[in-house]
């Protein structure tokens, strides 16, 4: 507490924003490790185990963690099969959306709060400044302790804003390249997924004529 009074009153809100921001990064890396989900291509992951069980045992296989960002992918596949390829890219573009929305949810904000934090300390610095050009002015050059609060708080808040925004800035560099490389992982396996399930489909009666007549009406559309 000695440390934020001789900080000033720009040390409250520089802390209080770094809270904020780390509290904010900590929710995301949660979500983040939830949408990750298992290994895809890993030992006994779900391509290994549709190969050898079929899409009953891998989308079990999938379901130990159903929040994978793959899983609503792949589920959209499996759920719209049916109704054709149109259908299922459809689905897949809008489950696409709505998660990147979500992993992007409160990133500017976090990174809104890094580049803050430096602003705020360069404050407290012409704060602390000010207060002691104020002393000088009482006082004169004679009793350094008096001119210490003021360099002491002009040092200290840059310090301060500082510490906040380079542990935050990193993190949320870090934070946002792995999101990306999840959602382009996620995304090419889900459309792996779906070449997969229509090839396959192809060769059963009834549905291959199905596809074709799909594939003509949208040649026709363009």
């Amino acid at each position: 507490m000695a440390i934020v009074f001789r900080g000033g009153w720009v040390l409250a809100p520089i802390f209080i924003l770094g809270w904020f921001g780390w509290f904010l990064m900590i929710e995301r890396y949660g979500y983040y490790f939830m949408l990750r989900g298992g290994n895809i291509n890993g030992l006994g992951g779900f391509w290994r185990t549709l190969k050898k069980n079929g899409e009953d045992a891998a989308f079990k296989k999938l379901e130990r963690r159903r929040y994978g960002y793959f899983y609503a992918l792949a589920s959209d596949v499996r759920n719209f099969r049916n109704q054709g390829p149109v259908a299922v890219r459809n689905a897949m573009e809008e489950t696409r959306h709505r998660i990147s929305v979500s992993l992007s949810r409160s990133l500017r904000t976090i990174s809104t709060c890094a580049a803050i934090a430096p602003m705020l300390g360069l404050l407290g610095t012409v704060s602390g400044m000010v207060h002691t050009f104020e002393t000088i002015q009482l006082f004169g050059f004679g009793n350094p302790v008096l001119l210490a609060d003021g360099i002491s708080e002009a040092l200290l808040t840059t310090q301060a804003g500082l510490l906040v925004a380079f542990p935050l800035m990193l993190a949320y560099n870090f934070l946002a390249s792995r999101v990306e490389n999840v959602e382009k992982q996620a995304w090419s396996e889900a459309l792996k997924y779906e070449s997969y399930v229509f090839s396959a489909d192809e060769g059963l009666p009834g549905v291959s004529e199905t596809n074709d007549g799909i594939h003509s009406e949208i040649s026709e559309v363009k």
